[in-house]
């Protein structure tokens, strides 16, 4: 089960091909969710050319059509249903949001709010990058977390296993190391680091890290909006964020030092 955000890395055709192969049941993520919005016409003109779309731009143009038919026709979120078992929610945010982070300590009440829109017993859900479980009046909530830009501290490759027990679903977190100095490569020879510029440097250094240095960025960002009396626009300046760039303390997290954890809510 793969719960979205499919397209958002240095390999799409490889990364959509394998879960292809390996039958996975897929959704939209919000990065996915991006691409599609991209090519249905309903962005402004200004993501065309925005440095802020600029790794939105370059997933679209690497993506393989067939692949790209396939993740546009993926549904936002689905129903798996086993013989002889409970069915399973899979969702990317949220079932009301893709782009809204479910933590049974950051936001108790989104997650029971989650677990009330959802009439299954066990809700699978993505977004934050940081694994967790919760069982909630009789029901089960898991985030396995991330295969790539893990953002609890530990830089792995994070996934779950759901054990059906003969009465109910149990779930296994599991961590798998990988080289990431082959992740640095791929950023660096697909040319998705050169071409997504400042947020695909922060997702590198997330991947490499795992910490949430995407967060960090989009926060001074805000910053320099909000002096600016820029907040309320929706598209970013380019000229706020190559001010943000040259602003941003990449030194210190290429160092690897830690930073602020736990999933961003962009």
């Amino acid at each position: 089960i793969a719960a979205g955000d499919l397209a958002g890395g240095p390999q799409p055709n490889e990364t959509i091909r394998l879960l292809q192969e390996q039958g996975a049941w897929m959704i939209r993520g919000n990065t996915d969710e991006n691409i599609l919005r991209y090519v249905s016409g309903r962005a402004t003109a200004l993501w065309q050319t925005s440095l802020q779309w600029a790794v939105m731009r370059w997933s679209l143009a690497e993506l393989e059509k067939d692949l790209l038919d396939m993740l546009l026709s993926l549904p936002d979120q689905r129903v798996v249903a086993l013989q002889e078992t409970d069915p399973i929610r899979v969702v990317h945010g949220s079932p009301r949001s893709s782009s809204e982070g479910l933590h049974p300590e950051r936001f108790p009440e989104r997650l029971e709010i989650a677990l009330a829109a959802a009439p299954e017993p066990v809700l699978v859900c993505g977004h934050t990058h940081v694994p967790w479980q919760r069982r909630v009046g009789g029901k089960l909530a898991v985030n396995p977390g991330s295969a790539a830009a893990s953002l609890n501290g530990v830089p792995w490759a994070h996934y779950a296993l759901l054990t059906w027990d003969g009465r109910r679903w149990q779930a296994e977190h599991h961590t798998a190391v990988y080289d990431l100095d082959q992740i640095r490569q791929a950023y660096e020879k697909s040319g998705l680091l050169e071409e997504g510029g400042a947020l695909a440097r922060a997702y590198l250094l997330a991947n490499l890290y795992a910490y949430d240095v995407p967060q960090d960025f989009f926060a001074l960002v805000r910053r320099l909006m909000i002096a600016r009396g820029l907040e309320d626009m929706q598209t970013i300046p380019d000229e706020v964020w190559r001010e943000a760039d040259l602003r941003f303390d990449w030194e210190r997290w290429e160092s690897g030092a830690p930073g602020s954890r736990g999933g961003s809510e962009l």
